[in-house]
């Protein structure tokens, strides 16, 4: 018995166009269509969207420290990954922040040569999306995490162990992503370990930080760990998270990556 021949109408290509931009690959359009891969291809090509190479990473293109560990503190941000969709990472951020955006997926190419996409999600969620087994493991020679990524992420090894560089880079990619830097300086995290991280690399940066944890345990959450500088160090680590920025070959400051609008008084 003969399959049924799928007819490709208009609304059909449409679909395909709208599947294949979401970062779903010839493959698995295909198979959800019922679709050879070559003919989505085609009409693809036909709708004049460009049909990707498959960019597989198989080694780190650079190997600086400062932007190893300005990856390792993206992902330890704002990063998850899965192994059910084939190695699949994820890096969230606020879908209406393009110039964070750009400068997350800047990173990526220089570090692994890996081009990304952007899905842009209601409430202005955006996320920075790709496959690749290579990268999916790379974040483990550097961190320590559960299958509870967010409560229980940290520095794999003591802080002492990691090159400047990277700290230099891991403490800004913490910052562009989970931090907060106007007046004063503020990192809050669910892991413990990841505070202590933190406070040992201002330390080490000649910035003396300050740890409250808020309790919420009777609300059934996890404790806060709050990071804070007092003011006139909160300017300094300004300077400082500029100075790497600069190293980093990004040309603007901090405040404009972050997204924050207008002149601060400090």
């Amino acid at each position: 018995m003969k399959t049924k021949k799928t007819v490709i109408n208009v609304a059909l290509q449409k679909e395909i166009c709208e599947l294949y931009n979401q970062n779903n690959s010839l493959r698995s359009i295909a198979r959800l269509k019922n679709i050879s891969p070559n003919t989505i291809k085609k009409y693809l090509l036909l709708n004049k969207i460009k049909v990707k190479s498959k960019n597989i990473v198989y080694k780190i293109k650079n190997d600086d420290e400062l932007l190893i560990g300005l990856y390792c503190g993206i992902w330890a941000g704002d990063g998850t990954q899965y192994l059910d969709k084939g190695y699949r990472i994820k890096i969230c951020c606020d879908s209406r922040n393009e110039e964070l955006i750009k400068f997350i997926q800047n990173i990526l190419l220089k570090l692994f040569n890996k081009e990304t996409s952007v899905i842009k999600e209601a409430r202005h969620r955006g996320m920075i999306r790709f496959n690749s087994k290579f990268i999916y493991y790379f974040v483990y020679h550097y961190l320590s995490f559960d299958k509870n990524k967010t409560h229980s992420i940290s520095l794999k090894k003591n802080v002492d162990d990691y090159s400047e560089q990277f700290l230099k880079g891991f403490i800004l990619g913490l910052m562009i992503t989970d931090g907060y830097l106007k007046k004063r300086f503020y990192f809050n995290t669910t892991s413990e370990r990841l505070a202590n991280n933190v406070l040992l690399i201002l330390k080490k940066f000649n910035f003396e930080g300050h740890k409250y944890t808020h309790n919420r345990t009777k609300f059934g959450w996890k404790n806060l760990h709050m990071i804070s500088l007092k003011k006139i160090n909160s300017q300094n680590a300004l300077k400082f998270l500029n100075k790497i920025l600069k190293e980093a070959e990004y040309e603007e400051e901090f405040f404009f990556l972050k997204g924050y609008n207008g002149p601060v008084e400090i």
